[in-house]
């Protein structure tokens, strides 16, 4: 990309001759780039760390008449000085914003972020439609009785990312959009379930080659858990291995919601609902073979370990703190029944089961045992726990319909409170440790939180700002800016198309200081491009100092003109504004389909 000097009708054009490097859509950089322009004000910066807490009594109602005395924060296992308070019940008038700022810089509180997101690649086309009811019920309660207060969107995971409704007050809407998902077909190809009876069964048959009775003239001479253990093993191992691939599609759907969320200001909830996502791929696969080979478990025990991914979810943890999202998971298969109803799993194999002595009795050997299938819940569930746990939220677990507790998740959404404090400076870790407590907790008092985060510097605020603008269309323009797009000319590189991305910034909106050549202002302005296949150039930005000598007329615009060499396509065009003084910010995206 490319900031170049050309002359267009009222207008001033800025920063001639300042360059900045061309960006392909696979993000490699070409050319050189400037150095960025000095910055035009000393920034007094206050990092400041909002941690929203919830309190509850022993019956997990919310308590809501607390005051900034009743809690004590420590950072890293040292107290600090709690210095701004917002109860949510109470909306009490002092405001802050979180990050780096200016300091006296007014920003307004900004109302709860709410995202419903349904990973329909992990939750069944049954589980879905089983659950839909309450989520519809659900949603249009909140919009009659939040209004503005609250502000939901509607996303799913296909499994890539799908913004459905962005954030929104009009619960019809939601609602209407959520019925609408009824009729979307599902791949039964993703279904756990389907895969999960399928690798059982052919473990069976496999068992079942050396379970013949001794005295049965068919009878191979061979040992089930000696002869066949390769090819049990190789199933299990099959079976994990899936698993782990069909969470990663989830996760990273996941972590793109919780990135575009995280570059909105305020607090975030993420309701996800789901069949889970497991701790351990392949956990209830290795303990059912413990169970079938008892001999072999100390094998199997250690596998089961190989494959622990906690700390791949510890991490997204500690990513959704840093973005400031609480985790409300919904595990949508709800009461889950036991193996031995499934038909095609109990019962004996063939003439089988109970015949001559010293017969192996299948149905009782090989269909998963009650404490097989508590393994495989407990497995799917434990990673929503550490998610809700980590970061604040409460899980929804064993609901054959979840209404009431959704009831109780709402409740969050008007009893939260915010504590703010600075940010020690410098500090050992990169992800910083948390401790809220109270200073006169009553017994069965909880008290829930995210227990991390991560000081973010200011060009990834900026690049998650305009991240939400993209995914989300949170588009914002209090600088009044407009974009533009200019003649597309061939690019150096054939099939590539140079796109001039023409920036218009009032006058009026540069906010000029005193300096030692006079007033001068500075603004900042970066840009993403995305195409329709979700691939996005590389964010790219610059400071430009501006003197009061080089502003146009307060009734015109100055200009600055972006070139983007793109290939051919429809792309989504972000473009961030931000005025350095007075920390303003406009973000807008646009859309334009390339030649």
């Amino acid at each position: 990309m490319a900031f170049e000097g050309q002359a267009l009708s009222l207008a001033t054009v800025l920063a001639a001759g300042s360059m900045l490097a061309t960006a392909e859509v696979q993000g490699q950089q070409r050319g050189s780039v400037d150095p960025p322009a000095a910055t035009i004000v000393e920034e007094l910066t206050v990092n400041v760390v909002n941690i929203d807490v919830h309190v509850t009594d022993r019956g997990g109602r919310p308590i809501s008449d607390l005051s900034i005395d009743d809690f004590e924060v420590f950072e890293e296992g040292e107290p600090v000085e709690i210095t701004n308070f917002l109860s949510a019940s109470a909306r009490d008038d002092r405001t802050w914003t979180e990050g780096d700022a200016l300091r006296g810089l007014e920003v307004p509180d900004m109302p709860l972020m709410v995202a419903l997101y349904i990973d329909r690649y992990r939750t069944s086309q049954g589980n879905l439609l089983r659950i839909e009811d309450d989520l519809g019920a659900f949603l249009g309660r909140r919009g009659a009785r939040d209004g503005a207060g609250v502000r939901f969107m509607l996303a799913t995971g296909d499994p890539e990312l799908n913004v459905r409704v962005p954030f929104t007050v009009d619960a019809a809407e939601l609602t209407e959009a959520l019925n609408e998902l009824r009729s979307e077909p599902r791949a039964l190809a993703h279904d756990d379930e389907i895969l999960r009876g399928q690798i059982l069964r052919e473990m069976r048959l496999t068992y079942e080659v050396c379970a013949q009775p001794p005295s049965s003239p068919n009878n191979p001479g061979c040992e089930p858990c000696v002869d066949q253990w390769p090819s049990l093993l190789g199933s299990a191992n099959q079976y994990a291995a899936a698993m782990q691939s069909r969470s990663g599609p989830s996760l990273s759907a996941l972590g793109e919601l919780v990135t575009a969320l995280g570059g909105l200001p305020g607090p975030k909830a993420l309701i996800y609902v789901s069949d889970g996502l497991p701790q351990r791929p392949g956990a209830d696969f290795y303990h059912y073979l413990s169970e079938i080979c008892p001999d072999r478990q100390s094998e199997t025990d250690a596998l089961e370990r190989a494959w622990d991914d906690t700390t791949l979810f510890n991490q997204f943890s500690a990513f959704s703190n840093a973005n400031r999202v609480t985790i409300y998971p919904v595990d949508a298969a709800g009461i889950r029944p036991p193996s031995s109803v499934d038909t095609s799993l109990a019962g004996g194999l063939g003439d089988l089961a109970g015949e001559g002595t010293g017969a192996y009795n299948l149905s009782t050997v090989l269909v998963p045992s009650r404490r097989n299938d508590r393994v495989r819940v407990d497995n799917l569930q434990a990673t929503l726990s550490l998610l809700a746990d980590e970061t604040g939220g409460r899980a929804v677990f064993n609901q054959a319909r979840p209404a009431e507790a959704l009831e109780e998740i709402a409740a969050d959404f008007g009893s939260y409170y915010s504590l703010g404090y600075s940010a020690p400076p410098g500090g050992r870790h990169r992800i910083r440790q948390i401790d809220v407590r109270l200073a006169n907790s009553r017994k069965g008092w909880q008290v829930r939180y995210r227990r991390s985060y991560i000081l973010k510097s200011q060009e990834q605020r900026l690049a998650d700002r305009l991240f939400a603008a993209l995914k989300l269309d949170e588009q914002d323009n209090p600088l009044d800016v407009d974009v533009t797009f200019g003649e597309v000319t061939p690019a150096s590189e054939s099939p590539a198309v140079t796109l001039p991305v023409e920036v218009h910034v009032p006058a009026s909106a540069v906010t000029l200081l005193p300096g030692p050549s006079g007033p001068t202002g500075a603004l900042r302005i970066f840009l993403v491009a995305e195409s329709e296949n979700g691939e996005r150039t590389s964010m790219r930005q610059k400071t430009l100092t501006l003197g009061q000598t080089q502003l146009p007329p307060p009734e015109e615009s100055a200009v600055v003109v972006v070139n983007v060499d793109l290939p051919p396509g429809r792309f989504d065009v972000a473009v961030g504004v931000r005025d350095e003084a007075s920390g303003r910010g406009s973000y807008l995206v646009r859309d334009i389909a390339l030649p």
